[in-house]
């Protein structure tokens, strides 16, 4: 018999059973949630590192090629005859050779008439640029409007000095759209662009995403930006020579730009990048996951197979960064650490030797043949020394020309003057470079870093002293 008072209600089991399925499903939803904004985060997290180190790229190339350009103009102001307007000065010749379609040296004289390597002249007397010259300050114009053959420029320019007293000034222009070639040459990725404003936002070399646009800040006082983001914090930051991200809208894009100031007159550098491809990526994970939440256990492996992917990616940028974009062995950083976990293992699990190596004359290189030509040279240098040391052996870029070999389960001193004389000898058969090399050994209680540095270092100083192209052992 049915009690009827009771015979709309369901079973206990039912219930449980429902509420188990029903917590499954709102527990799903919850972790699928949280995922997702965790896989965010980290997605536009990764951006931002990404950009700024895509800035930091752009930013230390451009550093690079006005030092290598300074140094090559300090050089010249050391040895140059004054101009007195006859053309037969000593460095008439060698400015012509320096002639190109965007770049042109020239030789002013304390009265402003700058004289070029295609024997046309023009007045300076009034540029900024100069009278820093003459106040004995080497410096870098501001944009110079129409200045190269109608194309904007700048300019580089060191006092030349003589007696102690500022007799010219030596000048490298460069026009705009060369600085712009070599911004183009660092990018990140098709989404990303640099571009060099001033403070006030003027820009003085543009990019694609700033194209036809005069300044920056009038650029985006149109634009949406992201949430607790105005453009007066970025003036105001900017005003403080402060670096940062903004996040702004163009057509229905989000966009980050990251500027940092580059310590040259009162000029930023900024990287834009669109996070198109970071969204859509975001998105297909997101329905990948709708499925999931149907009943699909399919999809919650793709989602876990998507991140172990995303570490993937990441750890092999982490090791990638570990070496040396140039040259393929170990930064000084990485070297560092890995040296000095060596250095505390006991027994032949240890560092027994350093060597100090660099490249002979190789400024003279630089100046003569140009910075590429010296790129050519490490990377060749590089592959000497894999080529005649062990895989457990540290290579190390120390700085510029300069290379560091820490030799592992060595002992005794003719296994590393054996090491040295093969890279020498591999450096003479290359006939182009040679190199000098110092070496210490490590005592079997040693784990002083720096100091075994310093004595390899001394070790080179003295192989210098014996003629360069050979090995010295400290001692």
């Amino acid at each position: 018999m049915i009690n009827r008072r009771n015979g709309g209600s369901y079973p206990t089991n039912l219930l449980i059973l429902v509420s188990l399925v029903m917590t499954v499903i709102i527990g799903i939803c919850v972790l699928n949630f949280y995922y997702f904004h965790e896989v965010e985060r980290s997605l536009f997290l990764q951006t931002h590192r990404d950009l700024k180190q895509e800035n930091d790229k752009a930013l230390n190339y451009i550093e690079t090629m006005m030092q290598t350009k300074f140094e090559w103009l300090e050089l010249f102001a050391n040895y140059c005859d004054l101009p007195d307007g006859t053309g037969k000065e000593q460095w008439w010749e060698q400015v012509q050779e320096y002639e190109k379609e965007d770049s042109r040296f020239g030789v002013a004289d304390a009265s402003g008439t700058l004289y070029f390597g295609n024997y046309e002249t023009q007045d300076i007397s009034t540029r900024d640029y100069l009278k820093k010259a003459l106040d004995g300050e080497k410096n870098v114009s501001g944009l110079l409007k129409g200045s190269f053959n109608g194309r904007d420029s700048i300019v580089l320019s060191v006092p030349i000095i003589r007696d102690g007293t500022v007799r010219g000034a030596a000048c490298l222009e460069v026009s705009a759209d060369k600085l712009k070639e070599y911004l183009s040459d660092t990018q990140l990725s098709r989404y990303g662009a640099n571009m060099i404003f001033q403070k006030d936002g003027e820009i003085l070399i543009t990019c694609d995403a700033c194209e036809n646009q005069i300044s920056l800040f009038g650029m985006l006082e149109t634009r949406k930006f992201g949430p607790g983001q105005t453009l007066a914090d970025m003036e105001n930051g900017i005003n403080s020579r402060q670096s940062g991200y903004i996040t702004y809208y163009e057509n229905d894009y989000r966009r980050l730009l990251y500027y940092q100031p580059m310590g040259i007159n009162d000029w930023f550098m900024a990287t834009f990048v669109e996070t198109e491809g970071y969204e859509n990526t975001f998105h297909q994970i997101k329905e990948l996951s709708a499925k999931f939440i149907a009943g699909s256990t399919f999809l919650l492996l793709c989602g876990g197979l998507l991140v172990l992917g995303i570490l993937r990616i990441r750890k092999k940028e982490e090791k990638r960064l570990q070496k040396d974009y140039l040259t393929g062995v170990y930064t000084r950083e990485t070297a560092k650490k890995l040296v000095e976990h060596g250095l505390k293992a006991g027994g032949k699990n240890r560092f027994y030797a350093c060597m100090f190596l660099d490249i002979d004359d190789f400024k003279k290189i630089n100046d003569t043949f140009g910075h590429h030509k010296g790129d050519l040279v490490l990377v060749q240098a590089g592959q000497i020394l894999n080529s005649c040391t062990r895989q457990e052996d540290v290579i190390v870029r120390f700085g510029g020309d300069e290379f560091c070999i820490w030799l592992y389960g060595m002992r005794g001193r003719k296994q590393p003057e054996a090491i040295a004389q093969r890279i020498i000898n591999a450096f003479r058969l290359s006939g182009k470079v040679h190199a000098s090399i110092g070496i210490t050994l490590i005592e079997e209680e040693e784990t002083e870093y720096d100091a075994i540095l310093k004595r390899a270092d001394q070790a080179l100083y003295q192989a210098k002293g014996k003629g360069k192209n050979q090995f010295a052992v400290y001692n």
